[in-house]
C-alpha cells in the first residue's frame, strides 16, 4: 500500500511513503510504554497503551465493534476473524481493536473496512457540517473552479512539506 504525499519535498520532487498494513498487532513500544510517558505505575498493566485504551473506552461508554455493526445493519466479524477467543476473550470486541481487525480481514489491511471507514467519513462530514465556512455551505451558484483531485494532481497543494511541531530547529516551522 502506498500513500502519496500531496506536496513536493524541499527538492521539488514528489515522494511516496510506504505505509504499514492495518492489523491488530501493536508494537512492543506501545505494549510497554516508557515511564517517561506513563509515570510510575503500581499496576504493571498500566504500562500498556492497549490496557489504557480499553479502560478509556469502557469509561466513556464506547460501544463494541459488534454493537456498531449491528446498529448500521452489517454482519459483524466472527470470533474467529477477530481472533481474541484464542487468548480467552469472551466479551464483545473493543471498538478500536474491531476496526483494526476489520481492516485486516475485509481489506487485507490496505484500507479501513466498512465500519472504520464509515466512522471516519461521518466524523469528516459532521465537522464540515458544523463549520459555517466549509464547502458544504458554499453558494451552489458558484461551483468550484477545480476539484481537489485536480489540485493534488497538478502539485498546487500549498501545505508545507513538513511541519516542525516541536520547533526543535530553532523555531522554524518548516
Amino acid at each position: 500500500m502506498w500513500i502519496g504525499r500531496c506536496c513536493s519535498n524541499a527538492a521539488g520532487t514528489t515522494t511516496a511513503q510506504r505505509a504499514k498494513r492495518i492489523d491488530g498487532l501493536l508494537p512492543r513500544s506501545l505494549i510497554q510504554l516508557p515511564v517517561a510517558i506513563t509515570g510510575q505505575c503500581d499496576v504493571k498493566d498500566y504500562d500498556s497503551l492497549a490496557v489504557r485504551d480499553l479502560q478509556r473506552g469502557h469509561g466513556v461508554g464506547l460501544p463494541s465493534g459488534e454493537a456498531v455493526a449491528s446498529h448500521v445493519r452489517m454482519k459483524p466479524l466472527s470470533p474467529d476473524e477477530i481472533g481474541l477467543a484464542a487468548i480467552g476473550w469472551k466479551d464483545e470486541t473493543p471498538l478500536w481493536y474491531y476496526i483494526l481487525r476489520e481492516a485486516a480481514v475485509t481489506r487485507s489491511g490496505n484500507r479501513l473496512g466498512p465500519i472504520g471507514g464509515r466512522i471516519v467519513a461521518e466524523v469528516i462530514v459532521t465537522l464540515l457540517d458544523r463549520d459555517a465556512t466549509s464547502v458544504r455551505f458554499a453558494d451552489p451558484r458558484r461551483p468550484p473552479r477545480r476539484s481537489l483531485i485536480d489540485l493534488l494532481a497538478h502539485g498546487e497543494c500549498r501545505i508545507p512539506h513538513r511541519i516542525n511541531v516541536l520547533g526543535s530547529d530553532g523555531g522554524s516551522n518548516g
